[in-house]
């Protein structure tokens, strides 16, 4: 009997916004005992590791709150399912897709799918006051966070992401730190892609950024 040691990874980006699908050999990773793949666009990275004989652990990126979630995995489950799906913890969302590379490939498609008719229906593109620089603030405040320079003052670097209407909110899930980050115009953007790092107060204050000297 012919056993599938190979299996897909598919999780949506959150930097560019596009699902990225990694196809992991298990005796590879038995071997070698870590996997790291990024994203084509380079904005989001997905690990896993193993951690005992019959157990893996999956750091993924996770659309849903712009995090990173570790997930563990049972060997024995990856071979036998033909697909495991994984939401966040915090909003709900799907975050990730594990299994057989058909299969996943053709969840993927059938997910997207619900969601183009959920964006339509919420009528996501009229939602905020100008899309474009709210996907643009999004993207630089990722790119922040990937360079290690997003955090809380209390030190936690798990930020929850939310977005509004005309900002963006950042909270603290350890203490009371949080930050709005304006995304209603290109003013807005202007100043929002000028800043190096992003340091969320552990008080009510509408936004404070560091910028390059």
């Amino acid at each position: 009997m012919l056993i599938d040691m190979d299996v897909t990874i598919a999780y949506k980006c959150f930097s560019c916004g596009t699902f990225d699908f990694t196809n992991i050999n298990l005796f590879k990773l038995f071997l070698h005992h870590r996997v790291m793949s990024k994203c084509r666009c380079g904005g989001a990275k997905l690990e896993i590791l193993e951690i005992c004989k019959n157990e893996y652990k999956l750091t993924v990126p996770c659309i849903g709150c712009g995090s990173e979630h570790s997930l563990i995995i049972d060997r024995e489950k990856l071979i036998s399912k033909d697909i495991t799906i994984f939401t966040c913890p915090i909003t709900g969302i799907k975050q990730c897709f594990v299994g057989r590379d058909a299969v996943v490939r053709e969840y993927v498609d059938n997910f997207e799918k619900e969601l183009d008719i959920m964006i339509d229906d919420l009528g996501y593109e009229n939602y905020f006051v100008n899309t474009q620089v709210m996907i643009d603030t999004l993207n630089k405040i990722h790119d922040i966070a990937e360079q290690g320079h997003l955090h809380c003052e209390c030190g936690c670097d798990d930020i929850i992401v939310s977005l509004l209407r005309k900002s963006i909110y950042l909270k603290c899930p350890q203490c009371t730190g949080n930050k709005f980050i304006p995304a209603a115009s290109n003013n807005d953007l202007k100043k929002t892609l000028q800043k190096v790092s992003i340091v969320l107060l552990e008080k009510k204050s509408k936004y404070n950024y560091q910028t390059k000297v």
